[in-house]
């Protein structure tokens, strides 16, 4: 008699594999879905805190303080930048400004008007 091959098993999926499959199928396993539900549960918490809380008092005593903190500083740092910007950019501006002047007139506009009908008509 020859000797037999002894067959080969089908691989077996180990019990915390199947439990990956189960959960990365669920319906709470996307991704997306799970940020929804975390998004939805910091709003909610939010919106608890602000009833319990009161508007006036949580703008009062939250909103004002980090406001004061984070954008009075910043704009007191940049103030001085922009004012320098805005004043070495003056003749720039004035030089668009008198442009943009001169080319709106009658006869520029009738000129464009012209040759947009040409190119429509290049089309029809």
């Amino acid at each position: 008699m020859a000797a037999r091959k002894p067959r080969k098993s089908a691989k077996r999926v180990s019990a915390k594999g199947a439990a990956r499959l189960r959960s990365s199928r669920g319906m709470t396993g996307a991704m997306p879905l799970r940020t929804i539900f975390v998004v939805v549960g910091v709003v909610g918490l939010a919106a608890l805190g602000v009833a319990l809380f009161g508007p006036r008092r949580f703008r009062d005593e939250i909103i004002r303080p980090i406001s004061a903190a984070t954008f009075v500083p910043l704009a007191s740092a940049v103030t001085p930048q922009a004012d320098r910007v805005w004043a070495e950019t003056r003749p720039w501006r004035d030089r668009v400004a008198r442009i943009l002047a001169s080319v709106n007139t009658d006869e520029v506009r009738e000129r464009v008007a012209e040759q947009l009908k040409v190119w429509v008509d290049r089309f029809r």
